[in-house]
């Protein structure tokens, strides 16, 4: 089991530690506001113990403890398949204990709406997995 990390924001973890300048421009791009003005309300964590995962380890291993054992539906990850693709698509890991809806990936300039949707419970995680494109990557609606 992974580590959910103790954060007062939903986390965005980084499990992919070879390039520091793409981690700092992910996180940048990640906490400018939409141009509606959103902002991501997140926490940026390194855990080193994911790091070599892949997508399908890292999503098994964080237990589904949302929202009577953790304080965050969701959980961010900047993995390898993050940093290798060009439009840098996070795992997004669904931490909801009563819905069992699988990860997806989105793109970074999407994590305010989801951070911000699923933290108000606006939106269902599935909501914005199903809207992924046959790719499996959210770009938005």
């Amino acid at each position: 089991m992974a580590r959910l990390p103790a954060t007062f924001s939903v986390p965005v973890v980084r499990a992919d530690f070879r390039d520091d300048g793409g981690w700092e421009r992910l996180r940048a791009e990640i906490v400018n506001p939409t141009p509606e003005g959103f902002l991501a309300d997140v926490e940026f964590v390194e855990d080193r113990e994911l790091t070599g995962l892949d997508d399908t380890a890292i999503a098994a291993g964080y237990p589904r403890a949302y929202p009577q054992e953790y304080r965050h539906p969701v959980v961010f990850v900047v993995d390898a398949v993050t940093v290798s693709l060009p439009e840098h698509p996070l795992l997004v890991v669904n931490l909801n204990e009563g819905d069992e809806t699988g990860p997806f990936r989105a793109l970074p300039r999407q994590v305010q709406a989801i951070e911000n949707n699923l933290s108000i419970a606006n939106m269902d995680f599935v909501e914005f997995a199903r809207a992924a494109d046959p790719d499996g990557v959210f770009r938005g609606f």
